[in-house]
């Protein structure tokens, strides 16, 4: 399992996309190296603000770079201000994980 640190980890992508909502959404893209079911997600929520997370979503592309469908769910952990999203599913694509955070 490789554990893809936010701000560290090549290729993650993460931003707040919908900036002074009340609510932070933020977007994670992770690159065709994330193993679905078998990595997961540290993010510091604290950088955004936040400090609790209200939901998680997660879509998988179909093949790199296409289409991109509901992931599986996987499970979420927070300690602190540490969000830590373990993946669900299969395979090598890439992906979007939307956290809702306040």
């Amino acid at each position: 399992m490789t554990a893809f640190t936010v701000g560290t980890t090549s290729g993650v992508v993460l931003k707040d996309i919908v900036p002074g909502l009340g609510v932070k959404v933020i977007q994670i893209r992770v690159p065709s190296t994330f193993i679905w079911g078998t990595d997961s997600i540290v993010v510091d929520l604290a950088n955004y603000g936040a400090s609790k997370v209200s939901g998680v979503l997660a879509f998988e592309e179909t093949s790199a770079g296409s289409v991109t469908v509901p992931a599986t769910t996987g499970t979420t952990a927070v300690s602190g201000t540490t969000l830590t999203y373990t993946s669900a599913g299969s395979g090598t694509n890439g992906g979007t994980i939307i956290v809702y955070a306040y």
